[in-house]
């Protein structure tokens, strides 16, 4: 599919916001902060709408990973439609999304997929024969896959994170396992003792079944009342706070 390129001088810019995909710039909005896709659902409808006062040309795509994807290259087993679409100002569009790849996915755990919507304003006909620098905001949105059998629910993660902390010699590191078939969606996991508190990530995920170590600051001083404390990000979009004693 070709991309409204003519005279356009592309400049992407993401978007990272803890709720929200908009910003102070960007126009077009969600109606939600991730998408979570159901199995056994025929298709998810999501709402565009464009708060400028002019209209905006949009492309929207979905990719495994890739943040260098394009709306030409981008693989994922889903169908977006309509996929680009003008947007009037102050109008809104249902998109729907349709999953294709039920042959393609684990069953026993969450899958993620990022969804893109591009938007740059219309051009105007007096402006069409003219070069003109134009900035493309590329909004990025989580969408999660769950197939119907897996174990548990999306709020045990809270509860079953497993961490501990492995000291040597003056360094430490922090090892973290999610049993769950969920992803863990950190917006923040600090450590705190009665002096400090030592923020050690900030917008992390931990895949479903696996593990991950990270390093700690150097100026952590251990403590007998050191404790983790760590926000995770629901479904919603909202915070949930939890703290596990390190010793």
């Amino acid at each position: 599919m070709k991309v409204f390129s003519q005279h356009l001088l592309k400049s992407s810019v993401l978007l990272a916001s803890l709720l929200s995909v908009s910003t102070a710039y960007a126009g077009v909005v969600l109606n939600g902060t991730r998408v979570i896709f159901n199995d056994g659902q025929k298709e998810k409808t999501i709402q565009l709408q464009n708060k400028d006062h002019y209209p905006n040309l949009i492309q929207l795509w979905i990719d495994e990973g890739d943040v260098s994807s394009s709306i030409e290259t981008a693989q994922a087993p889903f169908v977006i439609s309509p996929q680009v679409f003008r947007l009037n100002a102050n109008t809104s569009q249902i998109v729907r999304l349709v999953f294709t790849g039920q042959q393609q996915v684990p069953n026993d755990r969450e899958s993620l997929y990022y969804m893109n919507f591009s938007e740059f304003p219309a051009a105007k006909k007096q402006d069409s024969d003219e070069n003109r620098l134009m900035v493309v905001f590329n909004n990025r949105v989580k969408v999660f896959y769950r197939p119907k059998n897996i174990m548990g629910n999306a709020s045990d993660v809270q509860t079953k994170l497993q961490m501990k902390l492995h000291t040597q010699g003056t360094s430490h590191q922090l090892h973290i396992e999610n049993p769950t078939a969920y992803f863990a969606n950190i917006q923040q996991l600090s450590i705190q003792t009665a002096a400090q508190d030592i923020v050690v990530k900030r917008n992390e995920m931990i895949a479903p079944k696996s593990s991950v170590t990270w390093d700690v600051p150097t100026n952590y001083k251990d403590s007998q009342q050191s404790k983790i404390k760590f926000n995770l990000i629901n479904d919603y979009g909202s915070l949930l706070s939890n703290e596990i004693p390190l010793n």
